[in-house]
């Protein structure tokens, strides 16, 4: 994602350019200017100064641990002073709601979007709140609470195993349960603004499931392009949902097909991996969209192409 997005701004030649990362990461070929961070540096002091020296910040970081919300507020406090940097990004609340997968599913569905209903762990290990959950011996999902992607989601068999899981280590705490939904995963790439949102491309995601373990092993950018004008309907009701989500915005769903129903599982208020091919995708630099969608009064989303590209992990 990041050398993706580092390519399609340096052909812009619009911004002089510098990146921060872990030192412990490769260093893109693509960086002309960067800030390592070490282990024993004071992330937040070195993140801090660096905003000091930037009129724009585009964040790529997950949710996990809270990372993408700290680092979120930090630019948002830089951005309300007098000459403060810009987040190139969604604002807090979209950014709180993307992170919480409980706050997500209770906006959801007070939006009317379908969902798929969220059970906190430290609830379904009480016997009287397990024992009136429905569909105990259907397959059920454990996810943690602010995870990314597929990190730590797991399989089981039916309701029982998944709480005597819970109980170890405490990892009730951390996690919440959803029912197990068949269908076609999927996703949206959206930029949004003011409550508007305008679709880049629709994706089918390949995931694999492997002991019990959830993995994303590819994804084809505009490969579901059957649901277009659904997934678009869809785009504009979260976009009306979040009002200060800004930018890119991704959104993971599954197609019940059976039932002709859209569940949207997660809404990840950053760059998605889908970026990555999204150049290609729809024959424009979608770096440039993002920013004139941020910065230009009168935005105008261009002709897209929609092409399908393959993206293999």
């Amino acid at each position: 994602m990041r050398d993706a997005l580092l390519r399609d701004l340096e052909v812009l030649n619009r911004f002089d350019i510098t990146t921060m990362l872990d030192a412990r990461l490769k260093l893109s070929p693509l960086t002309r200017k960067s800030i390592m961070v070490n282990a024993d540096d004071n992330f937040n002091k070195v993140f801090k100064k660096a905003l000091k020296q930037a009129d724009y910040v585009w964040l790529i970081a997950p949710e996990t641990d809270g990372v993408l919300l700290a680092l979120t507020e930090l630019c948002l406090a830089a951005e309300d002073k007098e000459n403060g940097t810009i987040l190139l990004g969604c604002g807090y609340d979209s950014t709180l709601i993307g992170t919480s997968k409980t706050l997500s599913c209770e906006a959801l569905q007070a939006a009317n979007i379908h969902t798929l209903p969220v059970h906190a762990g430290e609830n379904l290990i009480r016997q009287e709140y397990f024992d009136a959950v429905p569909n105990h011996a259907a397959k059920w999902v454990a996810k943690p609470e602010d995870g990314a992607g597929c990190e730590g989601v797991k399989l089981f068999e039916n309701l029982r195993d998944l709480c005597d899981w819970l109980r170890l280590d405490d990892q009730y705490l951390y996690y919440f349960a959803q029912p197990y939904q068949q269908g076609i995963t999927a996703s949206l790439s959206l930029v949004c603004r003011d409550g508007k949102a305008w679709l880049l491309s629709c994706n089918a995601q390949h995931i694999q499931c492997v002991s019990s373990q959830f993995k994303l092993t590819g994804i084809s950018v505009n490969g579901m392009q059957a649901y277009w004008q659904r997934f678009e309907t869809l785009a504009r009701k979260i976009a009306k949902m979040l009002p200060d989500a800004l930018g890119y915005v991704g959104v993971d769903v599954i197609v019940d097909t059976e039932n002709d129903k859209i569940y949207v599982i997660d809404i990840n208020p950053r760059l998605t991996s889908s970026y990555v091919a999204l150049h290609k995708a729809i024959g424009h630099n979608p770096a440039k969209i993002i920013v004139d969608c941020i910065l230009e009064q009168h935005f105008k989303m261009p002709v897209l192409q929609k092409n399908i590209v393959e993206i293999t992990f």
